[in-house]
C-alpha cells in the first residue's frame, strides 16, 4: 500500500473523485469511502494473518452444529480471522467483537456421494450461505462431512485498502443513487431514471487504475485480477437487489472470495447494516458472479 495512513488514503480518493466528478457530487461520493482487505495468498516471505485462510476445517465453538441447507451439509470457504488482519479496517469489523467469521457456502460435491435432483435452485436464499462466528480461544477444527466439498486449506494475509461503491463493468452499486446530483441528472433520458451512470460514466477507468496502481488492489505481482477481499465496498460486476438489505442504509459487505469457483467467479457475502450491528449473521446473502 502506497499510504501512510487511513486519512491519507482518503485524502488521495477524495481528490481523484472531486477531479473526475466535481465538487458537489466528487465530495458525496469520496464520502462513501470504507477501509477494506484484499486478501492474497501466502507466498514465500509473508506470514498469514492468523487463522485466515480458504478452505481446510471450520474452526466453530465446542458443540456448534455444521449448517445445512435443506438437508445438505454447506461447504467451508473461508475463515475469517478479524483481529489479525491489523488495524486499518477497525470502523468495519463486526461491532459486537466476533474474532473468528467461518463463512460457509452451498457447494456439495458428487465426488463425496451427492447426487443432483435438481432441488438447489435458489442461491440468492439466506439459507444457501452461512456466517458463523467462534472464540478462537475455544474453537475446536471440524472437519465437513459429506457430501459437502472439501478444499485445501490456503492461508491468506490482507492489505489494507480503501473501496468506493463500484462504478464500472456492466452495471453500478444501487447506492449511488442515492447521491443529491444537484439537477445534473434532470431531463436526461439515460441518467434521471439511472442516476448512478452518471459516476460511472464520468469515472471512466480511473477508479479502476487508482485501484491497480496505488493499492495493489484486484491487480498485484502477476495478479490480474482478484476479487478477494474483506469488508468495505465488493468489486459488483452484475446486478443484485442491494436495495432490499438496505433498510434504510446501505448494506454491510462481509467478504468476497474468488476461490473454488473457477476464472471469472466469486461470491459475495453481504447482510444488512442492523444486522451486521447485531451480529444477526442469519441474514446474510451470498451473490455468485460467474462468467
Amino acid at each position: 500500500m502506497g499510504f501512510a495512513s487511513y486519512e491519507e488514503a482518503c485524502a488521495k480518493v477524495r481528490e481523484l473523485c472531486v477531479d473526475r466528478l466535481g465538487e458537489h457530487i466528487g465530495t458525496q461520493v469520496a464520502a462513501l469511502a470504507r477501509p477494506a482487505f484484499g486478501l492474497r495468498p501466502v507466498k514465500p516471505g509473508t506470514q498469514p494473518a492468523g487463522h485466515c485462510r480458504w478452505g481446510g476445517p471450520a474452526l466453530l465453538s465446542p458443540g456448534t452444529p455444521w449448517p445445512e441447507y435443506d438437508g445438505i451439509p454447506l461447504s467451508l470457504f473461508a475463515v475469517l480471522d478479524v483481529e489479525a488482519l491489523g488495524p486499518w479496517a477497525a470502523d468495519e469489523r463486526p461491532p459486537n467483537g466476533d474474532r473468528l467469521l467461518n463463512v460457509f457456502y452451498c457447494d456439495p460435491d458428487p465426488r463425496r456421494g451427492y447426487v443432483d435432483d435438481g432441488s438447489l435452485q435458489r442461491s440468492d436464499d439466506p439459507r444457501y450461505c452461512r456466517v458463523i462466528p467462534a472464540d478462537p480461544a475455544s474453537a475446536v477444527e471440524v472437519t465437513a462431512p459429506p457430501p459437502a466439498s472439501l478444499h485445501p486449506a490456503q492461508p491468506f494475509y490482507g492489505v489494507p485498502v480503501i473501496t468506493l461503491p463500484s462504478a464500472c463493468g456492466v452495471d453500478y452499486d444501487p447506492v449511488l443513487d442515492t447521491l443529491d446530483y444537484g439537477g445534473e441528472t434532470d431531463g436526461s433520458i439515460y441518467y434521471e431514471s439511472l442516476p448512478g451512470w452518471l459516476v460511472s460514466d464520468r469515472f471512466g477507468e480511473a477508479w479502476s487504475e487508482f485501484c491497480s496502481k496505488e493499492q495493489g488492489l484486484y491487480q498485484y505481482d502477476d495478479v490480474f485480477f482478484s476479487p478477494d477481499q474483506a469488508f468495505g465496498w465488493p468489486h459488483l460486476e452484475g446486478h443484485f437487489p442491494l436495495q432490499e438489505l438496505s433498510d434504510g442504509e446501505p448494506y454491510r459487505h462481509i467478504i468476497t472470495i474468488g476461490q473454488y469457483l473457477g476464472d471469472g467467479g466469486y461470491v459475495h457475502f453481504v447482510l444488512p447494516a442492523r444486522a451486521f450491528r447485531e451480529g444477526d449473521y442469519s441474514r446474510t446473502v451470498a451473490f455468485l458472479e460467474c462468467f
